[in-house]
């Protein structure tokens, strides 16, 4: 570390607010269902107004908590879902690719088995034997 930063006397106050940056960061980019808040914290499902959410258990119902998750539960469940397409739809091409190479091989072996028959006339005949004819 630059001995320079730890002199400033805003050095503190800079660690402190980019930490909280990070946070605030993450808090938006989260998709789907929670699995944790930055802050540590369990993610708890809560109702209030006849509406369901998953919150962090610190998050104050004030609006200016940023730094905790707190997201609707439909929202949740919503991307939750096009994640989950998208992973299936994935998984499904990759099946259908590889299903597509297995034909092929399968192509290819039965071509490999017509040149060892091929091969092995040639290899096996028995010289000593009496040609018809």
């Amino acid at each position: 570390m630059d001995r320079e930063c730890e002199r400033d006397p805003y050095y503190d106050d800079l660690k402190v607010a980019k930490r909280a940056i990070e946070q605030m960061e993450m808090v938006a980019m989260m998709e789907g269902i929670p699995k944790f808040c930055p802050c540590g914290g369990s993610i708890v499902d809560t109702r209030k107004d006849e509406k369901r959410y998953y919150q962090c258990e610190k998050f104050k119902d004030d609006r200016t908590d940023l730094m905790h998750i707190r997201k609707l539960w439909d929202k949740a469940m919503e991307e939750e879902v096009s994640s989950l397409r998208e992973s299936v739809d994935y998984n499904r091409k990759k099946v259908l690719s590889h299903e597509y190479l297995i034909e092929e091989m399968q192509k290819e072996l039965k071509a490999h088995r017509a040149e060892i028959v091929n091969v092995s006339k040639v290899v096996f005949r028995n010289p000593m034997a009496p040609k018809k004819g």
